[in-house]
């Protein structure tokens, strides 16, 4: 692979990226969703009455003393938490263990218990739980987990027990379509644009290989991929819940889609073909971005969805933004996406090669 050569296909690629207002647009168009989300989810503006029962005084609740949408009520006692919720009104309450900021020094991993109010307007409750995956997640590395323990909750909501929260299922749609949709419309987009203007002719017959011309569109879609996702999740209140593992889901995710790009812009020859024909594999592989996590799905879906490699991004993301992943628990979900953009790379490659002769 040719260095010089790859980096002048990217050069030529943003040029032509910025030219194109559509491509501009629907680059945007990411960023107006998170926008949004955040206007649904405004939590500065919600003025919340908390519970604690801290006998150490922990750095998590000194944290949440200073904030100015924080009202905190301070209890004696483990036992008398749930009653003073309820009797105060508060969105909820914590349970903060003897010894909490030692065992997070000490990286011990100690887990909180946190009680949830159902009497309290569901965009307070979201609020409350999105604040405190923020605080946890400030914390020394490795963070603490949190324990939800619902208050006066329906029956279903019980048995559902949090197992995913509102906010999340949105932020993943909302990480996922940039994912999917910038690596398969602009970057098949070019392609198909170089093939209207006869460019892509003189491309190929040009000193680079094949490689160099996949790779440099590659990189070109992996960086505005990287840096849409990373705005949108700038807007939402930064990183949250096991981050490292986040962006290595993002980064494996667009590793994946930008040649599935590639692929579907040497398959078609004009713009036509691909917003005909195109949309099918972008809605297949956004299908699992709109099923939230937990809940109960047929035998078939299940199978259907374990078939697209998205899916195991969709997980992968619900599970790290809930700050309950690990290494051990998704690597055969990022070792599926690295699989599946190896042969989906190749395929393009080979392609592209086709075309070439």
């Amino acid at each position: 692979m040719n260095v010089h050569l790859t980096l002048a296909i990217m050069r030529k690629d943003v040029a032509d990226a910025i030219k194109n207002q559509f491509i501009f647009a629907f680059l945007a168009m990411p960023v107006v969703i998170a926008l949004i989300f955040k206007l649904i989810f405004p939590a500065d503006s919600q003025k919340l009455t908390v519970v604690a029962y801290d006998p150490d005084h922990s750095r998590l609740v000194a944290a949440l003393q200073e904030m100015p949408n924080i009202r905190l009520l301070e209890v004696d006692s483990d036992s008398q938490l749930m009653e003073s919720v309820r009797v105060n009104k508060a969105v909820g309450g914590l349970a903060i263990s003897p010894g909490f900021d030692a065992s997070v020094v000490a990286k011990k991993q100690p887990e909180l218990t946190a009680y949830l109010n159902h009497r309290q307007a569901e965009v307070k409750r979201r609020t409350f739980q999105r604040l405190m995956q923020q605080q946890v997640a400030a914390l020394t590395p490795p963070p603490a987990s949190i324990a939800w323990v619902d208050v006066d909750a329906p029956l279903e909501s019980q048995a559902q027990a949090h197992s995913f929260l509102v906010e999340n299922f949105i932020l993943v749609l909302i990480l996922v379509l940039p994912v999917v949709a910038i690596g398969m419309m602009m970057i098949p987009l070019l392609l198909v644009e170089e093939k209207e203007k006869h460019t892509l002719s003189f491309l190929l017959v040009s000193p680079a290989s094949t490689t160099d011309i996949v790779v440099g569109k590659a990189l070109i879609g992996l960086m505005y991929n990287l840096a849409i996702t990373g705005i949108v999740i700038g807007f939402n209140h930064g990183w949250k819940g096991n981050w490292e593992i986040t962006f290595l889901a993002l980064f494996l995710g667009s590793l994946f889609t930008v040649p599935v790009g590639l692929l579907l812009g040497a398959l078609f020859n004009n713009a036509i073909q691909l917003n005909t024909w195109g949309t099918v594999p972008i809605m297949l592989l956004l299908l699992p971005s709109f099923v939230p996590m937990g809940q109960a799905l047929s035998p078939v879906l299940r199978t259907i969805l374990r078939l697209i490699p998205t899916y195991y991004l969709v997980d992968t993301l619900n599970l790290s933004l809930a700050n309950r992943a690990s290494i051990a628990q998704v690597w055969s979900n990022l070792a599926i996406l690295l699989g599946s953009t190896i042969v989906v790379f190749a395929a393009a490659v080979w392609v592209l090669r086709r075309e070439r002769n």
